[in-house]
């Protein structure tokens, strides 16, 4: 008995010097710098920059690539209320890839001095001072209390939905950047402006034909003199006002 006891320990020996030789040898190569990280590519951001996504991030150029949390990271990421998902992903030997999925910013709400900055839903995605981007701003909103990362709870919810839908036309038409500022103040009577231009856009009614002939009229309407837009007839009528 005794001697099989002895045989199976030093036949165990072996084996354990084995695994640690190879642990040592692992561990060594996952340390050199050829593991180190070159390169953190960042993609599908667009309201924040690349350096701002790098901020958030448990690791920076240089690091050892597999020693970093990758849910750390991305939680602190996702802390930033314009982020819906983020993936991050290791590319052997030296690179990280970042991909941020973020809710789209649509346009602004003014704000006590300041502006809301929502998104196509209507959720809050941020407060400034000043807008960054050529989006319109919506005027009209009865509301209160304002939180960042939720949808805005308005006192005239019809109004809201109005807008809500107006925005997504807006995206649809590629008239984001046309539009700089929407009153609905009264909701059958929504008027829109661009640069100099009155555009009378009445109720939501027929809303989709009404900014396709919207489209048809910016093309040959100098829109940096003073004038009018009437979308409410079955025909878009147009002057400037001398």
């Amino acid at each position: 008995m005794e001697k099989r006891h002895k045989k199976k320990k030093s036949s165990a020996m072996p084996i354990a010097f084995c695994c640690l030789v190879i642990m040592a040898i692992m561990i060594t190569l996952f340390m050199m710098p050829f593991f180190s990280i070159k390169t953190i590519n960042v993609s599908g951001n667009e309201s924040l920059t690349a350096d701002q996504v790098k901020n958030y991030l448990t690791f920076k150029e240089g690091d050892n690539i597999f020693l970093f949390s990758k849910s750390k990271s991305r939680d602190n990421i996702l802390n930033n209320h314009f982020v819906k998902s983020v993936d991050i992903n290791r590319v052997l030997p030296s690179s990280v890839n970042v991909t941020v999925n973020e809710y789209k910013l649509r346009g602004y709400v003014p704000y006590s001095g300041s502006y809301l900055f929502i998104d196509g839903d209507g959720r809050v995605l941020d407060v400034q001072k000043k807008i960054t981007k050529s989006l319109p701003v919506v005027e009209g909103l009865k509301f209160n209390n304002v939180t960042v990362g939720e949808i805005l709870q308005v006192d005239n919810p019809s109004t809201f939905e109005t807008m809500v839908h107006l925005s997504k036309l807006f995206e649809k038409y590629n008239l984001l950047s046309n539009v700089i500022r929407v009153d609905m103040t009264d909701v059958t009577d929504i008027h829109l402006y661009t640069g100099s231009v009155d555009i009378k856009f009445g109720s939501f009614d027929d809303a989709n034909r009404k900014l396709l002939m919207l489209i048809e009229v910016l093309k040959t309407f100098d829109t940096s003199v003073p004038g009018t837009i009437n979308l409410t007839a079955d025909k878009a009528t147009f002057e400037y006002m001398m």
